[in-house]
């Protein structure tokens, strides 16, 4: 009777069923390829930025603090191409606009906040060193800083090509004479 007033819950009890279902079969084959409460394997191992194996430590740590302000500059490029996007926007009132980039830039800092605790309180547990790892910390600040910028990047665009300013002080411009005027004297 009551499925009959409702005749969408059927179809919900459906879909549940067919999650339900889906996560029970899923989850003995994700219980076999890890332990319970193990960590991911060598999560931090995908980032191939710098080669380990290759080089010595010293150059592998300067290698991973170039990598990370690369990152970080190019977190800062993007957030900027966002603010230019938003800047551009004629259809929007200046007072949208300025709502917009404030909430943005409000939605970045609690994004840094975000990132920073991650990546320097909780990712160096998840190294094979323990907290205080350099390494983890920043390779933790290159995902992370790689992946917002790509966000933004899909969320806003690529950037605006740049306006290419003209030379300043005063400018010789091409007009039409209106009045008769002699040849120019060579």
């Amino acid at each position: 009777m009551a499925a009959a007033a409702r005749p969408g819950l059927t179809a919900r009890r459906a879909l549940l069923l067919a999650h339900l279902w889906l996560a029970a079969s899923v989850a003995p084959a994700l219980a076999q390829e890890r332990k319970p409460g193990a960590l991911t394997p060598d999560y931090w191992a995908g980032l191939a930025i710098c080669p380990r194996d290759q080089v010595a430590p010293r150059d592998y740590n300067r290698c991973l603090y170039d990598a990370q302000r690369t990152s970080e500059a190019a977190l800062e490029a993007e957030v900027g191409n966002a603010m230019a996007v938003i800047e551009s926007r004629a259809d929007l009132v200046a007072v949208q606009r300025s709502r917009w980039k404030n909430l943005l830039d409000e939605a970045q800092s609690r994004f840094l906040i975000f990132r920073n605790f991650d990546c320097q309180s909780v990712a160096p547990f998840e190294g094979k060193r323990g907290i205080g790892n350099f390494e983890q910390r920043t390779l933790c600040l290159i995902e992370v800083n790689t992946r917002r910028a790509r966000e933004l990047r899909g969320r806003y665009g690529a950037p605006l090509p740049a306006v290419a300013e003209g030379p300043k002080g005063p400018q010789v411009r091409p007009a039409a004479w209106i009045f008769p005027t002699s040849p120019p004297v060579d």
